[in-house]
């Protein structure tokens, strides 16, 4: 079990700290705890003949957990499992113009996960401007057996961890139980229906930056120090990435649903319909740092287990995405190819 943290509403919040590496040769991104700086996940650059692929690694067991492609030319990002089917993929892509969520560098996609308990099925809304791939991930409808659940990157999501009625222990550690007990245990367990799953979509944007207040009378110190900390809140990589919530149409009511409002402003944090964010990663690189990223990871850990996909997706997506920002200008020069 992941160390967590607790919020005031109790909430568990894992955090984890991301640094780069300063080599650039490197390319090795670390997420290690925030307590003891024990690396968990670590992230590598490959490059195939076609393509540029970044692996993320549990480093406790070295195991190959995702890997994400980008091409040598042209644009593309998919996210694979070594358990996906081949040509099956999770797709970053481009929030469209058109879309009521677009914002600069914002980024969406959809996976399968568990019937959330606050949504239904979100269906009526779609992020994707350009007809659905028929190799995508969310395609299939592959679940866990008892067997492959045990594996701990798995996906599809894994069901949610079930409360547990802890007993007080008994003084005869070693009797064994009883047989019809343990057959009817059995029964009853073989019967339990498998969670249900939808197609859940997630927007990615960096954090809503406040444009400072101009004020009559200021120095020129406060004007220069004012004009220093709103570039420098510009060029920062901090984001959140949130489920988008499903439509909820009111019976007798024209207006439409929480997905078709327009977001209000270039953050997602004043919108009153979405939801809070499921990961935030708050960039904390000094000013005059190259090529070296360092920041804070936030994951709701209660929500990734509701979801039932493994924390360190959300991991592979965060750094991905934290790549994409910092490579910006080379993803829109290959996408205007």
């Amino acid at each position: 079990m992941l160390p967590t943290h607790h919020t005031r509403n109790g909430s568990p919040l894992a955090r984890y700290t991301v640094q780069s590496s300063d080599v650039i040769s490197d390319s090795r991104v670390n997420v290690m705890e925030e307590s003891s700086q024990k690396v968990l996940w670590y992230k590598e650059r490959f490059l195939t003949e076609d393509e540029i692929v970044d692996h993320i690694f549990d480093n406790a067991t070295t195991t190959l957990c995702w890997s994400v492609h980008r091409p040598k030319r042209g644009w593309y990002i998919r996210i694979r499992c070594p358990t996906f089917p081949p040509g099956y993929f999770i797709g970053l892509i481009p929030v469209p113009k058109t879309s009521p969520y677009h914002m600069e560098a914002a980024l969406s996609f959809a996976c399968r996960t568990n019937l959330p308990r606050p949504f239904p099925s979100f269906s009526e809304v779609s992020l994707v401007s350009s007809p659905h791939s028929s190799n995508s991930s969310v395609d299939t409808d592959i679940t866990l057996t008892e067997h492959s659940s045990a594996a701990s990157h798995s996906y599809p999501p894994t069901p949610p961890v079930p409360a547990l009625n802890v007993r007080p222990a008994s003084p005869i550690e070693d009797e064994e139980p009883n047989p019809n007990e343990r057959s009817r245990n059995f029964k009853s367990k073989a019967k339990s229906p498998r969670p249900k799953t939808q197609v859940s979509q997630f927007l990615l944007t960096r954090h809503a930056m406040n444009p400072p207040v101009p004020t009559e009378q200021t120095s020129f110190l406060s004007r220069a120090l004012s004009y220093w900390k709103s570039t420098e809140e510009a060029q920062s990589l901090s984001f959140a990435l949130s489920p988008i919530p499903a439509v909820t149409p009111t019976t007798g009511s024209s207006s439409p649903g929480p997905s078709l409002l327009p977001i209000d402003g270039p953050g997602m944090h004043c919108h009153p319909h979405m939801p809070p964010p499921l990961v935030a990663f708050h960039d904390r690189t000094p000013a005059f740092a190259f090529r070296n990223t360092t920041g804070m990871l936030e994951i709701d850990e209660n929500e990734a287990r509701m979801l039932g996909v493994h924390v360190s997706f959300w991991v592979t997506v965060s750094l991905t995405y934290l790549a994409f920002l910092e490579d910006r200008d080379s993803y829109l020069a290959a996408l205007s190819d």
